[in-house]
């Protein structure tokens, strides 16, 4: 049975994680309208910010950054400033996200039509310009320096992983180590550096920053290889949503790279991946390239290395000592990531 996108946003619901997270949570959503103080209400972009910043989704990032600052010694201390800083990852993605939509012209997010189809793209652009204007202000008018750079940091990565994938477009010779060394970028970055800012802000030891970071960057990797199983098994027309749009863009994810590794794929789908470059493909050429890359093991593969992300995760996690409720609750969000 195919899975539905809003189905697939519910395995992220964790009670325990929301109750334990929720007082910092309202904060940090306190100091993502003031870091966007909106002089710009009457105008449409003006109405993107206000829709991006009271309508974000589920928050992992930021509230990964807070599990992190509570391992800490300085949490108690350092909370409402780890609320902002929080709130600035949170509207760095918000940013990511305005402009993927754009770049890709998707026309819905979440089930809602994208930020772009609502208002315009213009008017898209500017919003996601803004969100980013802001969040380097703030960060240079509260010295927030260390984390500050650190971010900073992450989205250059972003941007870098971003240009890769579109230099990959149509490539049909792209590796699973090129394609990860971009997702590395693009989407596991952002995780990376919401969990080093958390940890380091709240004083925790050099090593464990660096168990938490590498934790933050498989959590990222896991939900990019999610997302690719969902686009070759989630039903896309719940939401009106063209299936397999990063195929036909020439995006080739996971899945297809692990079928690409069977024998029988020169026959199979390598024609069709020629196909693509030229012209529209038909809905039977997908049907039939989706099948042979669930025939030719391409969804078991990508299970397997999420599979073996958790393993990673789990291993790292083990290795805290301290606070067995933040790491239970870590583990908990990692095996719901285990597909």
């Amino acid at each position: 049975m195919k899975e539905t996108r809003s189905e697939a946003a519910q395995h992220f619901d964790i009670p325990e994680l929301e109750r334990f997270i929720k007082e910092p949570e309202d904060c940090v959503r306190r100091y993502m309208r003031l870091i966007v103080r909106n002089p710009l209400s009457n105008t449409e972009t003006g109405s993107i910010i206000n829709d991006a910043v009271s309508s974000s989704g589920k928050m992992i990032r930021s509230k990964l950054l807070l599990l992190c600052g509570t391992l800490g010694p300085l949490w108690e201390a350092k909370k409402e400033r780890l609320c902002a800083l929080a709130a600035l990852v949170e509207l760095t993605h918000l940013a990511s996200l305005i402009h993927d939509d754009i770049v890709d012209d998707a026309p819905y997010r979440r089930g809602k039509p994208a930020i772009h189809s609502k208002y315009g793209r213009n008017a898209a652009v500017y919003a996601g310009d803004l969100l980013i204007a802001s969040v380097y202000h703030y960060q240079a008018a509260e010295q927030l320096n260390e984390s500050g750079a650190a971010l900073s940091k992450a989205i250059e990565r972003m941007c870098a992983g971003e240009i890769g994938q579109d230099a990959c477009r149509y490539k049909e010779e792209v590796t699973i180590e090129e394609y990860l060394h971009n997702v590395k970028g693009k989407t596991a970055a952002l995780f990376q550096v919401a969990c080093r800012i958390g940890a380091r802000e709240a004083g925790c030891c050099d090593a464990l920053v660096s168990t938490l970071e590498r934790f933050g960057e498989n959590i990222g990797f896991m939900l990019q290889l999610r997302d690719d199983l969902l686009d070759f098994t989630a039903d896309g027309k719940v939401f009106d949503k063209e299936i397999h749009r990063d195929f036909l863009s020439g995006i080739y994810t996971m899945p297809l790279l692990k079928a690409l590794e069977h024998p029988d794929a020169q026959k199979l789908l390598r024609p069709v991946m020629r196909e693509n470059t030229r012209r529209r493909l038909s809905s039977e050429e997908i049907s039939d390239m989706e099948k042979n890359v669930i025939r030719l093991g391409g969804i078991d593969g990508t299970r397997a290395e999420i599979k073996t992300l958790a393993k990673k995760n789990e291993k790292l996690l083990n290795t805290i000592e301290d606070n067995a409720l933040t790491v239970t609750l870590m583990k908990k969000l990692t095996k719901l990531l285990e597909v």
